[in-house]
């Protein structure tokens, strides 16, 4: 594919090969699947399964021609990683706030 390399990449990749994702943008919106690849020059990801593409190959020495589906990649931003205890997606991330009034009195977590 000719994807160019992008011009602000992803710093702190959350999303790793073998993460089951939901994917939350694009044709196959609402499906899930397993990483099969991420690329970080490009920040983006291949799922198996998804995102199936027609891709013309012209027959050349050692191999055949023909009209092949291969898995396209898509964008880190369109997919979402799915909770491995629930199988849900997490919609937003658990933030525990601690306050010290004093170091003799426990501290508060909401």
């Amino acid at each position: 594919m000719g994807w160019k390399a992008a011009e602000k990449l992803i710093r702190h990749w959350k999303i790793v090969r073998g993460d089951n994702v939901m994917i939350i943008r694009g044709k196959d919106k609402g499906e899930s699947g397993v990483i099969k690849r991420v690329i970080r020059s490009q920040n983006r990801v291949i799922v198996e399964g998804k995102n199936l593409v027609k891709k013309h190959i012209k027959a050349g020495p050692g191999h055949e021609g023909g009209i092949f589906t291969v898995e396209a990649p898509l964008h880190a931003s369109n997919v979402q990683i799915k909770d491995p205890v629930t199988g849900y997606m997490n919609l937003c991330l658990k933030i525990e706030l601690v306050i010290v009034a004093s170091p003799g009195l426990e501290y508060i977590s909401r």
